[in-house]
């Protein structure tokens, strides 16, 4: 105990250096600590080529040569980081297109509403690029258009009204593409592993307790505690072992997993025949045509349904909607086939909550 307060005296020496108190050798510093985000995203924007430089003229402006300028971190909110604002960029370049590069501030206007419908582009690509990574919350825009993110819904990119949308689906793609796929994957997972690593030590007040965990196959893990791999209906007992299909990669075996793990945010309960009445997915955008063979019996019994074309016969699907498929999935009208009892033979083969079921609930958006 005396040595500690020995080195501590010592310590409080060494800081008083150049005082009348003590004169000691000023030690040399060879390495400096530097911020793992900032390393992480700015290498990022060398990597995308972009040069960063910090002021405190601007909150953040890019200069259409490849200098994007970001106020110093005294500028900041608490809840702005130097990754937070060049992540934003990014979306706005996503957003504005391989022109953007090349003009002032991407070539939008930041001093009046003009562009505004941009903006909000750029806030829908942020979260739907950070989600999958559990970072929706921590790389949330923190400027006064702070309450149109907050109004998003769970899938930003999703057809609607808003005019944002398909700027933002554009972007989306964009994002997608080299080389900002690469780049951006690196840099939202390397985040993403900073947030596993301190998510238990933080307050409730850090901006780390509102990152997500993510399930070791790569989906966020669910919110409930009570959900495991082995109830979710896309779970299947193999010879190895239970094999999760939808994390299944094309041309390689669905992965392991164990039946007592939390699940995923993909956990869905198991599928019954009773399910179809509220999803109907197979008979309708699931999937493109219904072809009939020459030997099914469906064929003669209703020949008004079947149509031949470029010598294939098929139930035709107008509009994504099977003719003999009544019904809308609610409460009063679910989902009913007129000729369930003789239906094709394509049909009566099909596997509930089997791989193609999953593809066709995944195509109409009922599943992840």
């Amino acid at each position: 105990m005396v040595a500690r307060r020995a080195d501590a005296a010592q310590y409080v020496a060494c800081k008083l250096v150049g005082t009348n108190r003590l004169s000691m050798p000023k030690r040399p510093v060879v390495h400096r600590y530097e911020d793992p985000l900032d390393l992480i995203w700015l290498r990022a924007a060398t990597d995308l080529g972009l040069v960063i430089d910090r002021s405190a003229d601007v909150f953040a402006s890019y200069d259409g040569n490849g200098t994007l300028t970001i106020a110093e971190a005294a500028y900041f909110d608490a809840d702005d980081s130097l990754a937070q604002m060049i992540f934003h960029e990014i979306c706005h370049w996503l957003v504005a297109g391989s022109r953007g590069k090349h003009l002032p501030d991407w070539g939008l206007c930041n001093t009046d509403a003009r562009d505004l419908v941009y903006e909000h582009a750029c806030h829908r690509v942020q979260a739907a690029l950070a989600d999958p990574f559990g970072l929706r919350a921590f790389m949330a825009v923190t400027t006064c258009w702070r309450p149109y993110w907050d109004a998003l819904p769970e899938d930003p990119l999703r057809d609607g009204e808003d005019p944002a949308i398909v700027i933002a689906q554009a972007g989306f793609h964009r994002a997608q593409l080299p080389p900002f796929d690469a780049v951006l994957t690196r840099s939202l997972s390397a985040t993403a592993a900073i947030a596993d690593a301190v998510r238990g030590l933080s307050q409730p007040s850090s901006l780390w307790s509102l990152t997500r965990p993510r399930h070791r196959l790569g989906s966020l893990v669910s919110s409930s505690d009570d959900l495991h791999c082995g109830s979710c209906a896309w779970a299947v007992s193999g010879k190895s072992g239970l094999r999760c299909r939808q994390h299944k990669e094309p041309g390689k075996s669905a992965p392991l997993v164990s039946p007592d793990e939390q699940a995923c945010e993909r956990w869905e309960q198991r599928l019954t025949a009773e399910d179809c009445a509220d999803c109907g997915a197979c008979c309708r955008q699931g999937f493109d045509q219904l072809t009939v063979s020459a030997r099914d019996p469906f064929r003669q019994l209703h020949p008004e349904l079947v149509q031949l074309q470029d010598g294939e016969t098929f139930v035709p699907r107008p509009g994504g909607i099977c003719v003999a498929l009544d019904g809308d999935g609610g409460a009063t009208t679910p989902y009913r086939c007129r000729h369930y009892a003789t239906r094709p033979k394509n049909c009566a083969d099909f596997e509930v909550a089997g791989d193609a079921c999953l593809l066709a609930r995944r195509r109409v958006g009922l599943s992840r």
